[in-house]
């Protein structure tokens, strides 16, 4: 555009100037004609050729005659100069319109107003480029064509009154390009009048606004749906359940929300990725829709949490009966690439009106029905009761305590003796972490530990076992008390931590305890998630002397071709294997294949839970390498553990 400006500014002054010449030669004629005219009128050339004696006044008034002639012919020149500035000052004004309106990214159509159905008179190439109909296939048209057979939006409406009463307009519209494609487009109209005020025609401006509209929608998609399950989240989900308790107090009949957990969802996380996990969510997500109404909504609010808001129901038995199918779903494996899972989930119901009726109240109420069912055992649902609200505010006041037990020294750990099969020697101990609360007494593990690994809070406690244990056992050997192996068990959240290798070597350093003392129990599920990563992470901590073991060995998903990459020195044999080894058949069989399995990879093999002499026969006699449990000592504090081992005690042959 600025470059054909630069082009047609000196085609536009040499035109002027050429015009200007042509007034300036106009104007000389004239004053050549009418001062000759002047002068023969006066009869000065006739009395000078018969020698005839003029009158000095003739002379005057010739003289007079020629400077009037002179002075009107350059006023004329001056006006046609200055009309032919301002014709050209105008026309260049048209052009640049022209240009500009040419020019412009937005679509313009100029519609005849007082023919019928408004005809294209013009359209700008913008036009062509949006909408793909040329200039030739627009001009004469009903600009309506380009809304194609959609011709009931509201919007036409408010265009159709502000032709009627002659104003402008702005409304959004849908069109279609001559291919068929949609495109959404931002339309302003207003009328153009006459000298009269009256409108003979209108001229509208299209943007294109298609991509905005796109980004706009996939903005309120995002604050609206969940990106992993493309199900509502928890803003759409508030929005769903108002409505819900809206109509239901209209019609003056009940609704439920039901809060679904997967259960054990992290295992299969940790052990095999995010991406087993995401999918497995995108299945559950799949599965829950499938079984519901239309006018019911299913949710994603997070991790391995969906909500349900079920609309007009009021009998338990209803709702109870709806749980048990919607529970169904879990019952079939779900196939993820080329393997099956099959996991289970705790819901917990909330009702309106009887359990709340505000969308937080609900929500809450039914998370608390959710953690009972999860409390009782899985794989169940639960009704929301008032009595729950007491356990959960006992679970928070819980975590408040669990944060400051570090701080207040709370935390202890007590030491459960390993033995050897052959020589019936304590080799080594499993630390294992107590809370002693001022008030509560001795809290049991069961209690603390899952909530420390749900909060994060098992990072720094598991770190300060690791370092209270290493101390521990150096002070013993400084003691004189013959070296053992301490144990120390390592949650997933802290084998995911990218700086363990160097936590490790730094609490070793610090302590001074020589590296084999250590021993570090990983649960089977964790080193097989993401097994190569584990592998140069389990090497590292090889090469620096620890040992390493792997516990609840049987219970996770392990894979042979993996083990016998792992640099490990021992299996550990889960205590469910262990309790019924003597009538069971089944856990028999298992307890030998781990042995046998252990025995061919050169690993010592453990038993945990060892509480009866039948139990500690049969493992002597499938030749199992070592033991812990009941039956030789429960776990100490580390002064009765020191005692022990001053004692020398061995285990009964």
């Amino acid at each position: 555009m600025a470059e054909e400006s630069v082009r047609t500014q000196p085609a536009a002054t040499g035109s002027l100037t050429r015009a200007k010449r042509m007034a300036l030669r106009v104007t000389v004629l004239y004053v050549v004609l009418v001062g000759a005219w002047i002068l023969l009128q006066s009869g000065i050339p006739i009395a000078l050729f018969i020698d005839f004696q003029l009158e000095p006044l003739t002379w005057k008034q010739l003289f007079a005659g020629w400077f009037f002639i002179i002075s009107t012919g350059w006023l004329l020149y001056l006006l046609m100069s200055r009309g032919l500035d301002l014709i050209t000052a105008g026309q260049e004004a048209l052009k640049l319109r022209d240009r500009a309106i040419e020019s412009s990214t937005n679509a313009i159509i100029i519609s005849e107003y007082r023919q019928p159905e408004l005809p294209i008179i013009y359209v700008n190439p913008a036009f062509e480029r949006i909408t793909g109909y040329s200039s030739a296939e627009a001009l004469g048209r009903d600009p309506g064509f380009l809304q194609a057979t959609d011709v009931e939006q509201p919007e036409l409406d408010a265009v159709r009154l502000a032709l009627k009463e002659q104003r402008q307009c702005h409304v959004v519209l849908r069109g279609y390009r001559k291919n068929g494609t949609l495109y959404w487009n931002d339309l302003h109209i207003a009328p153009v009048r006459d000298e009269d005020g009256r409108v003979t025609h209108y001229v509208a401006v299209l943007n294109d606004i298609t991509e905005t509209r796109k980004y706009q929608e996939e903005l309120a998609r995002r604050a609206n749906f969940d990106t992993l399950t493309e199900l509502p989240n928890r803003n759409l989900l508030s929005d769903r359940t108002s409505t819900a308790i809206v109509r239901a107090r209209r019609h003056g009949h009940g609704m439920a929300l039901v809060f679904i957990d997967v259960d054990n969802f992290r295992v299969i996380n940790d052990s095999l990725g995010h991406a087993v996990g995401d999918n497995m969510l995108r299945l559950v997500g799949e599965r829950l829709r499938s079984c519901l109404r239309e006018v019911d909504t299913v949710a994603r609010i997070g991790g391995d949490e969906f909500v349900l808001v079920l609309g007009d129901r009021d009998d338990e038995k209803i709702i109870a009966t709806q749980i048990q199918r919607i529970m169904a779903v879990f019952v079939k494996p779900f196939l993820v690439g080329e393997r099956e899972f099959f996991v289970t989930a705790s819901v917990g119901i909330a009702s309106y009106p009887g359990d709340g009726d505000k969308v937080e109240t609900l929500l809450q109420n039914a998370e608390i029905a959710m953690y009972r069912a999860k409390d009782i055992g899985r794989n169940t649902f639960q009704f929301y009761t008032a009595e729950m609200n007491s356990s959960v505010n006992e679970r928070l006041v819980l975590e408040s305590w669990l944060r400051r037990a570090l701080e207040r020294g709370e935390l202890v750990l007590h030491y459960q003796p390993q033995v050897d099969l052959r020589s019936n020697r304590v080799f080594g101990a499993e630390a294992l972490i107590r809370w002693q609360h001022p008030n509560m007494g001795l809290v049991s593990p069961a209690k603390f530990i899952p909530l420390a690994e749900q909060t994060g809070l098992i990072v720094a406690i598991g770190e300060w076992a690791m370092r209270t244990a290493c101390a521990q056992n150096k002070a013993w050997q400084d003691a004189g008390l013959p070296p053992i192996t301490v144990a120390v068990n390592i949650s997933a959240r802290q084998f995911r931590e990218k700086n363990l290798a160097d936590t490790v070597a730094e609490i070793l350093a610090k302590t001074g305890l020589e590296p084999r003392y250590l021993e570090m129990e990983v649960t089977e599920s964790v080193i097989m998630h993401d097994a190569e990563e584990v592998i140069t992470l389990l090497q590292r901590l090889k090469s620096m002397g620890v040992t390493l073991s792997v516990d609840d060995f049987g219970t996770g998903y392990s894979s042979l071709s993996y083990l016998k990459r792992f640099p490990i020195d021992r299996l550990k044999i889960d205590q469910s294997f262990v309790h019924d080894i003597a009538s069971d058949s089944d856990g028999a069989a298992i307890v030998r294949a781990v042995i046998n399995l252990g025995h061919d990879l050169n690993l010592r093999v453990i038993a945990e839970g060892v509480e009866t002499k039948e139990q500690l026969e049969f493992l002597r006699f499938l030749q199992c390498d070592e033991k812990q449990g009941y039956l030789f000592s429960r776990p100490l504090p580390a002064e009765e553990f020191e005692k022990l081992l001053r004692e020398g005690r061995t285990l009964d042959a």
